[in-house]
């Protein structure tokens, strides 16, 4: 399914996409990049001086030493002076002793903080009231694949079923699968079902090895490909799509740079695999280093699509023939360009349609054909308006239907099916509360599942036939019931930006606790990234531990996001980053001005991208904030197009090598906005050691620069994982060791009493 490939590609290089599934030899770090430019040239120089910097005059708290080599580099005229530069090598065991020793002191102090058993007990509690967690994944030669979670296990096992009443068979065990090893996995089933591709990666590193399942067996094939992303391609069996890294190592600089795509026949070794696309075989493509080819074919359909993929919205796709796949030379033509605007596509037969923002920035469905493509005349299937736009994440193919959604802010959402033979639309209206989302379990018929979700709706799977329209439950339905729920409840309010722009805040409390005076502790989150809509309504019952206490939950839907449609993502992009902060601080000063709470009494936290949002809203802003936890967050944002992951971001926020955006990615740069003696808020700064998204000398750069130079009383904490890395713990148990750890930073800075040492 094109979706889905387009999904995986991206989901690869974003640095951060909320609620998704997993899914630097680096003395290179220490060159200076080269800059294009008429009039000026880059000048480097390393001060012969090393100052080894202890304990902040300023600070309570003795932090490890942190030395500072000053390095400056010139960009179009302005100095740049960078003295934490040392810290990106992250092989130099002086790097590594300094992160361990960061470590170690971080841990030490927040083990003084009380109450985290007691956090994780409630948390492990919450866990078992659902008597089953599950993830759809798919359905092929009648059997129903899903992932399935017991309140007392560790990791989601791979389970099927043979029809809705089969019996269930486990298939796989991500803990089990090398002894004292945990596993994260997703998968890819072949078109009858016989085959997984098992996508295996130690948790944390995202970058692992396909391997594939025998189903009737329960047992691997002998195939490997190694450090890849993989899946079949539609409609077969035996034939394997892939994108290879350069290797395992998350550090290394030209990890995902020139990166070849190619296939794999079951049986056949994998060094001998066919490369499809790359940049090295097809250059009249002009595929530039940082760009991932991937292909989507489709199982009913004689063409197929390549997309040159980076972070960038708009796509650059190529169209030939399915027959040409395995021949000596594919004969590829142009199908989209980047001013097309196209954000998705979806074939069927002959037919083609591409989810555009052209002429539209509420977006619109357009169709024309691939016999003989013409965009400009294609018709219009449905287009957002200013009341309700599309939601360009919640497209679902089946065998006769295109499902989707139109939304008021992404908040509210109805949701619709465009019948392919007939063009009708119609609404789909089943007896469900709060929004649905779906996801098709195969594209070779009509059902669905219906996830029903909002603020203070649990999540719940049901079964929709499209075609017949008959609802019921489905094989994934859950039976639970929390309590309190009947306390929490939510408002949906627009506050007026710096500018005037009204900004969407949702706010979800225990209305028992709210006490409207400035007492009630605060956590407000944010993104605003991608045009991606990070924060659409969902019951967090993991957040219960805050609600219970009376902790405000508020999230602030800024620009940068897609929440009101690709001119509202726009606003927030690049050069009008300072908009991204701006809407926050200005939601965090109607909050405060309304008497939810006080400054004093406030916490935010943003990750990966949403670093740049946290970072800078403090760094502009001290005085909104007593507490903030940027989670293995984009800090140094000047530095970020010289980590394994960078290149693929430029499109997103920028490069030094062009003026415009060496002054925007200046201006997002919370490491260089950090000034000595001003009083910055408490700090919980956390990454994992192996993320392959944001470097970790990122966020470890900011925490040493913010240890030396913070003004306030004010503990400032790097969080270091070793065993994880972008997403987090792997396990249940990491998990809620982790959310103990930041809800009791947050309690303890922001006075509740449980939770002083």
């Amino acid at each position: 399914m094109a979706y889905a490939t387009v999904v995986q590609n991206r989901k690869s290089v974003l640095l951060f996409p909320p609620l998704s599934p997993s899914p630097e030899p680096l003395p290179a770090m220490l060159k200076q990049p080269s800059v294009k430019k008429k009039n000026d040239m880059k000048k480097i120089f390393l001060l012969l001086t090393t100052i080894a910097l202890g304990q902040s005059a300023f600070s309570q708290f003795a932090y490890p030493t942190t030395k500072t080599v000053e390095v400056s580099d010139t960009y179009f005229g302005k100095a740049i002076t960078d003295q934490y530069r040392w810290l990106e090598d992250l092989k130099n065991p002086e790097v590594e002793k300094w992160f361990k020793t960061q470590a170690e002191y971080t841990n030490s102090q927040l083990a003084k903080i009380p109450g985290q058993d007691k956090l994780i007990s409630e948390l492990k509690a919450l866990d078992k009231l659902i008597p089953v967690n599950y993830t759809p994944v798919a359905k092929a030669g009648g059997k129903y694949f899903y992932k399935k979670r017991l309140p007392d296990e560790q990791k989601a096992k791979l389970y099927y079923r043979q029809g809705e009443n089969g019996k269930e068979i486990l298939l796989f065990d991500p803990q089990k699968f090398v002894e004292g090893k945990t596993y994260d996995y997703y998968t890819s089933v072949s078109d009858d079902g016989s085959k997984i591709a098992m996508n295996l990666s130690e948790a944390g590193s995202e970058i692992g090895d396909v391997r594939i399942l025998d189903v009737a067996t329960g047992k691997f094939l002998p195939d490997v490909i190694p450090h890849c992303d993989g899946n079949f391609a539609e409609g077969s069996n035996t034939d394997l799509y892939y994108m290879q890294f350069k290797g395992y190592d998350v550090h290394d600089q030209e990890q995902k740079l020139n990166l070849p795509f190619k296939l794999h026949v079951l049986g056949t070794p994998a060094e001998k695999d066919l490369v499809i696309v790359s940049s090295k075989n097809n250059p009249e493509l002009n595929i530039s280093p940082k760009e991932m080819p991937s292909i989507s074919d489709f199982k009913n359909s004689p063409y197929m699509i390549l997309g040159l993929y980076t972070v960038e919205n708009n796509q650059t796709l190529y169209y030939a023939k399915r027959s040409e796949l395995k021949s000596e030379k594919i004969h590829w033509k142009p199908l989209t360009t980047k001013e097309d605007e196209v954000r998705n596509f979806f074939v069927k037969g002959t037919d083609i349609y591409f989810l555009t923002t052209k002429g539209s920035p509420k977006f619109k469905l357009i169709k024309t054909s691939l016999d003989n493509p013409d965009l400009k005349n294609a018709k219009t299937i449905v287009e957002g308006n200013n009341e309700w736009q599309l939601s360009y994440d919640a497209f679902t193919e089946t065998k006769d239907y295109l499902i989707f959604n139109k939304s008021k802010n992404e908040l509210i959402t109805k949701t619709y099916q465009y019948e392919f033979k007939t063009g009708k639309i119609s609404e789909i209206k089943v007896p469900l509360k709060g929004n649905i989302s779906t996801m098709s379990w195969s594209n070779e018929d009509n059902e669905v599942v219906l996830v029903n979700l909002g603020w203070t709706i649990p999540y719940n799977f049901y079964s929709y036939n499209v075609a017949t329209k008959k609802f019921s439950d489905g094989i994934l339905h859950l039976k639970y019931k929390y309590p309190n729920l009947e306390n929490i409840v939510y408002e949906e309010v627009e506050i007026p930006s710096w500018d005037g722009t009204l900004v969407p805040l949702s706010i979800v409390y225990d209305k028992s606790k709210l006490k409207k005076d400035g007492s009630n502790i605060t956590f407000m989150q944010g993104y605003g990234s991608y045009g991606m809509n990070a924060y659409t309504p969902y019951f967090d019952d993991y957040a219960l531990p805050l609600l219970n206490r009376g902790v405000i939950l508020a999230y602030s839907h800024i620009r940068g996001g897609g929440e009101k449609g690709n001119e509202w993502y726009l606003a927030g992009k690049k050069t009008t980053k300072p908009n991204t902060w701006k809407d926050f601080n200005a939601c965090a000063e109607w909050l405060i001005k309304n008497k939810y709470t006080s400054s004093d009494k406030f916490g935010i936290s943003g990750a990966s991208a949403g670093g740049i949002l946290i970072g800078r809203a403090i760094t502009e802003r001290p005085d909104l904030y007593k507490v903030a936890i940027p989670k293995v967050g984009c800090l140094n944002a000047l530095r970020g197009e010289f980590s394994p992951n960078g290149p693929v971001n430029v499109p997103e926020f920028g490069t030094v090598e062009i003026e415009e955006e060496f002054k925007g990615l200046l201006e997002m740069d919370a490491f260089q906005h950090i000034e000595k003696g001003v009083k910055y808020p408490a700090q919980l700064i956390t990454t994992g050691f192996n993320d392959p998204r944001v470097a970790s000398f990122i966020p470890a750069k900011f925490a040493a620069k913010m240890q030396n130079e913070n003004g306030s009383q004010n503990p400032t904490f790097l969080y270091v994982d070793y065993s994880a890395g972008h997403f987090g713990g792997s396990t249940m148990d990491e998990r809620f060791v982790q959310m103990a750890k930041e809800y009791a930073f947050l309690l303890w800075q922001c006075g509740d009493r449980e939770f002083q040492p």
